[in-house]
């Protein structure tokens, strides 16, 4: 699918003054301008004509976004783009199984990577066959047992934790109804804890569920607790692997992490998939270049925002909206347009340390060097074991919010929605444990990543796009 050239002067609309850069303070409250001068000047006209253009898109998406039956023909356009959309589709995965037609253009993974089953001494043959659905709740535990039973925090939760830290639970049963009565289902992902007087909240939930809590209970500090998002769009089919992987034996076990950079933070924001993808570009630089620098997800939010329709600002890139669309897409994007180094725009700010210009200019230097594809769980470690991440977005359930510091999950959400969607990158794999790299900051799971076992992902309806990556040429 085509995209803007990011560097176009006819670019729909800028988020400053289309003065070709420089640094900004930050004010004027033009609806979207963020000029350096505050909108004052000559720019005023030019200016009236992006509100106008945006307030022509947004009686646009206005009706897209309605229920379709007052436009008439609606449905049928909607047919054609999707018969346009499969098209394209099939014409970009007829590119990726030519590019990825040779195994020897595969990354070669080292002995850090790829592991064998004699590099964890605890463990059994058993432990390295894959789950084909046979596996029981208690196979899994025992298996975790023996990969990770050496953890320091083996068998840790959320409760475990916070007591070390002074914090006591708070069961009060009437005040936990009326969250949920507030917010149905919070009650299953959110936990109350006591500490110095006051009552602190731990786990996760959609933005615009947390802002209801917020309003409600003023006494309660919700600083910790994580967000989930809404499905946005539908799932992608997964695809067969190009005929380069066919040959790939899958390893015991995958650990990409030391290409990974630090674990990011997304704050109470759903920029989850923009972490992940941003993540997913740094981590396949590092194992093309070894040196890549860190990127930034408000300004992958951005353009993802640009690419949905629905950009409004600076900030709003920096909430996240209402999340970003499944599927290839989005890396695609990044493949295209890139996006720009963390230190213009950095991950606990809602604007960029300057203009949109100078952000597009540099994120041109740090496109995503891979091709995004939809693929089965199936296929993931045949991927990993070919140095491929995989971004993930799966249902998130009461796990999610009782991850411990070993990073170990035991049950998945069914496919209900009940509790939003979260996006992460898949960085390997220990037997029929997948290596997930998150979002929530480094005091979450094992130092942000956990271990999720393959039937959890299975029943929690997921979505995973493999990153493919080719070896660079020099290294033939």
């Amino acid at each position: 699918m085509p995209y803007e050239d990011p560097l176009d002067e006819n670019r729909r609309y800028w988020l400053e003054d289309d003065d070709g850069g420089g640094f900004f303070d930050g004010g004027g409250d033009d609806g979207g301008g963020f000029d350096d001068d505050g909108g004052n000047g000559d720019d005023d006209d030019d200016q009236q004509g992006d509100e106008d253009q945006d307030d022509d898109q947004g009686d646009q998406q206005d009706d897209q976004q309605g229920d379709g039956g007052d436009d008439q023909g609606g449905d049928d356009q909607r047919d054609g783009n999707r018969d346009d959309n499969d098209q394209d589709d099939d014409a970009y995965y007829d590119e990726i199984n030519d590019s990825f037609s040779d195994p020897d253009d595969l990354v070669d993974l080292d002995e850090d990577t790829a592991l064998s089953a004699e590099d964890f001494p605890n463990a059994t043959e058993a432990d390295f066959e894959d789950d084909d659905g046979s596996w029981s709740e208690s196979d899994y535990a025992e298996s975790a047992k023996d990969l990770f039973g050496d953890h320091e925090f083996f068998g840790d939760t959320q409760a475990t934790q916070l007591a070390a830290q002074g914090y006591q639970e708070f069961a009060d049963p009437g005040f936990i109804r009326g969250m949920d009565s507030v917010v149905p289902g919070s009650a299953d992902t959110i936990n109350l804890y006591e500490r110095d007087g006051r009552l602190h909240a731990f786990g996760f939930i959609e933005a615009a569920a947390l802002q209801l809590l917020m309003a409600r209970y003023t006494g309660v500090d919700f600083s910790n607790i994580d967000v989930s998002v809404p499905q946005k769009g539908e799932i992608a089919p997964p695809q067969p692997l190009p005929p380069a992987f066919a040959a790939i034996e899958p390893k015991d076990a995958v650990d990409l992490r030391k290409f990974a950079t630090p674990v990011g933070d997304q704050g109470q924001t759903s920029r989850c998939s923009a972490f992940a993808w941003t993540h997913a570009t740094e981590l396949v630089t590092n194992i093309k270049t070894g040196n890549a620098p860190r990127l930034s997800p408000s300004f992958t939010m951005l353009e993802f925002q640009r690419m949905q329709g629905d950009a409004k600002d600076y900030q709003y890139a920096y909430s996240g909206g209402d999340g970003t669309t499944g599927g290839p897409d989005p890396g695609r994007l990044l493949t295209e347009q890139g996006t720009c180094r963390q230190e213009l725009w950095p991950d606990n700010s809602e604007v960029p340390v300057t203009s949109e210009r100078v952000l597009a200019a540099d994120a041109t230097k740090h496109v995503l060097p891979a091709a995004p594809l939809p693929i089965s769980l199936d296929d993931a470690k045949k991927v990993l074991s070919a140095g491929c991440p995989v971004h993930i977005s799966m249902n998130t359930g009461e796990a999610f919010s009782d991850v411990g510091r070993d990073g170990m999950f035991n049950a998945a959400e069914a496919p209900s929605g009940r509790h939003g969607r979260h996006a992460m990158l898949m960085v390997g794999y220990t037997g029929n444990f997948y290596i997930i790299k998150n979002s929530w900051g480094t005091d979450w799971g094992d130092k942000g990543y956990c271990y999720i076992p393959k039937k959890v992902l299975e029943d929690s309806d997921p979505e995973l796009i493999a990153v493919l990556v080719k070896k660079e040429e020099e290294q033939k």
